[in-house]
């Protein structure tokens, strides 16, 4: 599965298992991730900001609302999929580490739909 998006670049399944080693020992879950421009990350936000079945978590985790340019990465579930967005201008290990954490909370829980 690949977004639609010119600037998504596939985040390989290397990686993906090196984050999800420092935060779990279970299996790592389904899930694709990309790598995104700026721009393009930041358009996608916007969007599933805009779709009412995605709930933002940003204030729930944060205890506060802020820019949407502060945001590094984005979790969300589409058609029984787990998708990572990262920005391709931060430090790539760090943001799927912490995306992956939520992706551990969330399958544990069976929490979807949220950014």
């Amino acid at each position: 599965m690949k977004p639609n998006i010119k600037s998504a670049k596939v985040i390989p399944n290397k990686i993906l298992k090196t984050a999800w080693k420092k935060i779990s020992d279970r299996p790592l879950p389904e899930l694709y991730a990309y790598a995104l421009k700026d721009s393009a990350f930041l358009s996608t936000l916007k969007m599933l900001q805009q779709n009412k079945s995605v709930t933002d978590s940003r204030s729930e985790e944060y205890n506060v609302n802020f820019d949407n340019k502060s945001i590094e990465a984005l979790t969300f579930e589409f058609e029984g999929h787990m998708i990572v967005f990262v920005r391709d201008s931060v430090p790539l290990l760090d943001a799927l580490e912490h995306e992956l954490k939520h992706v551990s909370e969330w399958k544990h829980e069976d929490k979807h739909s949220r950014i």
